[in-house]
């Protein structure tokens, strides 16, 4: 599925009240247990400040869609602050814990499990009919609801009567029912969400975004950019790549750079929090439905032995009420613990049957039972988690290098060079995907040809190149095999295009600071 063939569509945006779950006061102070983390980048912490559970504090649920823990780290265990300056720094005042599972490896059965305590499977639809335990009819009297779920219905239609409820009627299968309500992100409702997000004590906001899921097409500034022919590089009638390695190394830089954007939109959020005044009495959520995998030799989401460190580990961070600083936790949660952990927060003590439990109440040694599709299930272990997600981060490392997000490419030290007048690579020629873009182009609009993609004759695959905007190196790539042709992409600041007509120039890199010009031919309409 193309991004250029996708349009916008609405998101449903509800407040409201309704029945709220019965509270127990509690007037002990409640110890939060933090493990200490086992990888670097994680220093031995002791338990953090108590916490006295308090039934109006302001709750933040931020869920994010396709994205793994490993996308927002460096080999030194920490969340990379180049690239994703504000999740780093709610990590530096939050509990990271870094070991999370989901509840299963597609958003139909692993949205609802963090809104409901409980695995979800293929045929339990994400709706409140039919999963009526959750934490808006839990919470809904004396807290003011604020909800923004894009492809799923757990929240009623009496306490969010724009929540697009009953969008969807004849099918049967959580999958299915997702898979017809998807649509491509519209930022504008993202802001609406944010910029009328309730402040003050009983105050309870729940969004579900659909980033940095696919299709790519955001860069971190929220300039949108077209696919063209690599919109969407895989099979679609499965879950499995259809390119290489370097073909997927462009996938992932695609990923990476959507998910600063992503970064961006959850800063909003966090920003929003703290000009309503609630950030110390808040308890601040930040998580994802699932990972992704971007293994040649895997599946992109169907999770299997091989990549639980891909698929099945997306970040959880949670800042509770009074907490100041950082740490990382090795307590092996899942999203299933997220709605315990919150009702204990809030004092209820009386919680409808969940799968999950509170936090501070994990077994160190604790096995993750984890939805797929046709009912089956997969058990995990944090040991796997912890060694295919170091797995996972060494293969990005040997793919971009370590800079910031307009670095990632295997030639990083290339970037900003003037070569100049090239020696031409014999027998070699390039074809421009939809060059056209480039002549008009209007940096301003928030639209530009960010991903500069073309077909290559007399060069092999697996090749380094350099692509050249304007007489500067701005990106490098790798060539790979896609549709019958040798392709290559390179994705472009949107700061580096000037407006009018833009020149691109695309080199063969060699060892050193050697380039040879690959010459162009007439570009593709």
């Amino acid at each position: 599925m193309g991004s250029d063939r996708l349009t916008p569509v609405r998101g449903g945006l509800s407040s409201g009240i309704a029945f709220f779950g019965k509270i127990r006061p509690v007037t002990g102070v409640a110890a939060l247990l933090v493990l200490a983390a086992a990888l670097p980048g994680g220093t031995p912490q002791a338990a953090a400040a108590p916490v006295q559970p308090d039934p109006s504090t302001p709750i933040v649920l931020v869920m994010m869609d396709e994205l793994p823990t490993a996308s927002l780290m460096n080999s030194g265990g920490s969340i990379d602050r180049r690239r994703f300056p504000n999740l780093a720094d709610f990590a530096s005042t939050s509990t990271w814990y870094r070991d999370n599972v989901a509840a299963g490896d597609f958003t139909g059965w692993a949205i609802p499990p963090i809104l409901t305590g409980r695995l979800g499977n293929k045929y339990l639809l994400p709706t409140n009919a039919a999963q009526s335990d959750n934490i808006f009819n839990l919470l809904g009297g004396d807290h003011r609801l604020h909800v923004l779920e894009e492809l799923t219905e757990i929240c009623s239609k009496a306490l969010c009567p724009d929540g697009h409820q009953g969008e969807v009627t004849d099918q049967i299968e959580a999958d299915e029912f997702v898979k017809q309500k998807f649509h491509l992100v519209d930022p504008a409702v993202i802001r609406k969400f944010t910029n009328t997000m309730p402040a003050g004590p009983g105050s309870v906001s729940v969004i579900h975004m659909l980033l940095p899921h696919q299709p790519t097409r955001f860069t971190p500034d929220g300039s949108t950019y077209p696919g063209g022919p690599l919109g969407f590089t895989m099979s679609s009638s499965n879950d499995i790549w259809t390119i290489d390695d370097a073909g997927l190394s462009l996938v992932q830089q695609r990923h990476l750079i959507q998910a600063g954007y992503a970064d961006r939109m959850v800063g909003r959020i966090l920003d929003k929090v703290r000009s309503n005044g609630d950030w110390k009495e808040a308890m601040v959520i930040v998580t994802a439905d699932h990972g992704a995998n971007f293994d040649p030799d895997g599946f992109r989401r169907s999770a299997d032995e091989r990549d639980v460190g891909a698929i099945l580990n997306p970040p959880l961070l949670i800042k509770y009420p009074g907490q100041t600083d950082g740490q990382v936790s090795a307590a092996p949660t899942q999203a299933i613990d997220i709605l315990p952990t919150i009702a204990k927060q809030l004092g209820i003590d009386d919680l409808f049957p969940v799968d999950g439990m509170p936090i501070d109440e994990l077994p160190a040694d604790r096995e993750y039972t984890v939805t797929k599709d046709y009912m089956n299930q997969i058990v995990v272990t944090p040991e796997q988690v912890r060694r295919q997600r170091a797995a996972v981060i060494n293969v990005m490392e040997r793919r971009f290098g370590t800079g910031g997000l307009w670095t990632l490419g295997p030639r990083p030290e290339l970037l900003g060079m003037r070569p100049g007048k090239r020696s031409p690579l014999a027998g070699a020629k390039v074809t421009i995907d939809k060059a056209s873009r480039l002549e008009q182009v209007k940096p301003a609009s928030g639209r530009v040809p960010s991903l500069v993609s073309g077909v290559v004759s007399g060069v092999g695959g697996n090749q380094e190149m350099a692509v050249a905007l304007n007489g500067r190196i701005v990106a490098t790539t790798r060539t790979f095999a896609y549709e019958g042709a040798m392709r290559f992409g390179a994705m472009i600041r949107p700061s580096a295009f000037r407006r009018g007509a833009n020149r691109v120039t695309v080199y063969r890199a060699g060892t050193g600071r050697v380039l040879r010009t690959v010459r162009g031919t007439a570009t593709s309409p």
